[in-house]
């Protein structure tokens, strides 16, 4: 009897821990555990990106090719040599990808603008001022945003810009698979140390978070 309840017990403890984890992963996805605040508001979503001559739709998180092939620009990828033929759609132009969004912060609150992955190199603008560069696919982003936003209720304009090309150097801070495995197919862009690359985007959140007091950073 003693054996059947403690059996009971962890039986229901594992449904219980089964059921907060399906509940996590459906709530948040693939997010990473954000910046810790007062106050959070998620830029995820359906932005814009543009080359100067074709514009789409483009989802963050997410990946360039991924949005060209859902806007019907490209070809499946992995079909024939649609990778290599179709490269330089990505890869020999500047590519910004933009959103807007308004706030409604409070005159004592720190503001911090927050990307959790971008890939590969990229300019960050907010209301066309420079705030930041990032050069790492693998670091969260921070930048102290408060004095660069517009007033209570008016449009901000945040914009991602990836330069053409090897673009900004990277120094190899991506993921190791990029341009080819013996599972995934080679590409023709080149970084400015010759190594072969993948696609650009980005590929994690984008977050404003604020507090009165102060930040947690990281968790581990």
């Amino acid at each position: 009897i003693i054996f059947s309840m403690k059996l009971s017990k962890t039986k229901l403890m594992f449904f219980l821990i089964s059921f907060l984890l399906v509940t996590q992963i459906n709530a948040f996805g693939l997010r990473d555990n954000p910046m810790v605040g007062e106050r959070i508001f998620y830029l995820d979503g359906t932005w814009t990106a543009t080359n100067g001559e074709i514009t789409i739709e483009a989802q963050v998180p997410g990946d360039l090719i991924t949005d060209l092939q859902r806007a019907g620009v490209i070809g499946d990828p992995y079909y024939d040599l649609n990778w290599l033929e179709q490269s330089s759609i990505w890869s020999d132009r500047d590519w910004t990808y933009s959103t807007t969004f308004t706030t409604s912060f409070y005159e004592n609150e720190t503001i911090l603008l927050e990307f959790d992955g971008i890939k590969m190199g990229a300019y960050l603008y907010l209301n066309e001022k420079l705030i930041g560069n990032s050069t790492d696919q693998f670091l969260r982003h921070s930048d102290f945003i408060k004095n660069l936003l517009k007033p209570n209720g008016e449009i901000n304009k945040l914009s991602v810009v990836f330069p053409k090309g090897a673009g900004l150097d990277v120094e190899g801070r991506y993921m190791a698979c990029t341009g080819g495995w013996d599972w995934a197919p080679y590409s023709n862009t080149l970084d400015q140390h010759r190594a072969q690359t993948f696609s650009k985007g980005i590929w994690k959140s984008v977050y404003l978070v604020s507090t009165t007091s102060v930040f947690i950073t990281h968790i581990v």
